[in-house]
């Protein structure tokens, strides 16, 4: 049986086969979760800004460093200062990790295969655009691990500590929530 996209419901046989939502309030629930950051990210104190060429810097905008939290702030902190041009967000092994996939796109901005493949296997995981507009950002739990990249062709990159990542725009119809990651293999 199909399940509603926001609550995982079952959704009613009698309702249409496209129907994506058990309800309204569902539908405008989930609209309005892609336009959030998730409250798991929000929470930590693991919030820094960024410059133009995407280095981490305390509110005061001096360099910061990914390795000691004494320059990292909250995120209520790092929104309010107007130091470098962005936001970042120090992965520091406390369960938080991102798949980043570099050049997701094709020129045409069409997903490479590869990526919708990986991005698949993470269902209902906050995903974002990152920077540069060609590569996604899948965040969710997972287990502290060195920084590890796939070279078999895809361009696909995992961290969950001693890094950071510079804060992009929500992929549309992400949702607000951080799930268990699948590690593409």
């Amino acid at each position: 049986m199909k399940k509603c996209e926001h609550c995982d419901k079952d959704l009613a046989s009698w309702r249409s086969s496209r129907a994506r939502f058990c309800s309204v309030r569902c539908r405008v629930s989930r609209h309005r979760a892609s336009r959030r950051m998730p409250a798991e990210l929000k929470k930590r104190t693991c919030w820094v800004r960024r410059d133009a060429m995407k280095r981490p810097l305390t509110t005061s905008g001096t360099l910061a460093s990914v390795n000691a939290s004494d320059g990292w702030t909250t995120y209520r902190e790092a929104k309010a200062s107007t130091a470098g041009v962005g936001m970042g967000f120090v992965l520091d092994g406390s369960g938080i990790g991102v798949i980043d996939l570099d050049h997701a796109f094709d020129s045409a901005g069409k997903l490479h295969p590869w990526a919708a493949e990986v991005l698949e296997a993470n269902p209902g995981t906050f995903t974002e655009i990152s920077q540069s507009g060609n590569g996604l950002h899948i965040w969710g739990h997972m287990a502290p691990r060195r920084g590890q990249r796939l070279r078999d062709g895809r361009n696909i990159e995992i961290y969950s500590m001693g890094r950071y990542m510079a804060m992009g725009t929500p992929l549309r119809g992400t949702t607000a929530k951080l799930k268990p990651l699948i590690i593409p293999v």
